[in-house]
């Protein structure tokens, strides 16, 4: 067997582990990488992959819940990590999307089961709601949304806030500033 087959097949063999992992640790939720495409990947006792062209999805109730696209993305089992570069996604409710997300970086936490955008992320939600922020951390378990660091949140020409730190959830009926906080209303 060939050099070039035998890594072929490590990749294949590692993403088909990583997809299997996935569909049978997340119940009743499913989670799906789709679109893979393997770049040099080097596999070892610690189990890293590194893919292009990433599709990632989660579904609950056989309903599309978020699915994230990412130019390329780093997934190493002894940390249960994916590292993403350049993503957008959303989120969904009935089928429908509440939120949409883009950033340079993002950290996909299966254990945790959490997505932080870092590096300058955006969202922007279905009401007209646009939130920038350094740092963006979407928690699976409480469906809660943190954006730390120069913290601002837009909806159209009706409001704005500033702050160092804001919780809310995707339909913004449960938002909380925290820190150097500003907010403006306008008619």
């Amino acid at each position: 067997m060939s050099k070039k087959n035998l890594i072929s097949l490590i990749i294949l063999a590692g993403l088909t582990a990583l997809s299997g992992w996935v569909f049978f640790s997340s119940s009743p939720q499913k989670v799906e990488v789709k679109n893979v495409k393997p770049s040099e990947a080097k596999t070892t006792d610690d189990e890293k992959v590194k893919a292009t062209d990433l599709i990632i999805t989660e579904t609950k109730e056989g309903k599309k819940f978020w699915e994230v696209h990412a130019e390329s993305g780093n997934y190493s089992k002894s940390v249960e990590k994916i590292v993403l570069k350049d993503i957008n996604g959303n989120f969904y409710k009935d089928n429908t999307v509440v939120l949409s997300v883009e950033a340079p970086l993002a950290i996909y936490d299966s254990i945790k089961r959490e997505v932080i955008l870092k590096n300058g992320a955006r969202a922007a939600n279905n009401k007209n709601v646009l939130v920038t922020a350094k740092e963006i951390c979407w928690a699976g378990s409480t469906g809660l949304i943190t954006a730390t660091g120069n913290v601002r949140i837009i909806q159209g020409d009706k409001m704005l806030t500033t702050s160092d730190k804001s919780v809310f959830n995707s339909d913004f009926s449960n938002l909380k500033l925290r820190g150097n906080s500003n907010s403006y209303v306008y008619k």
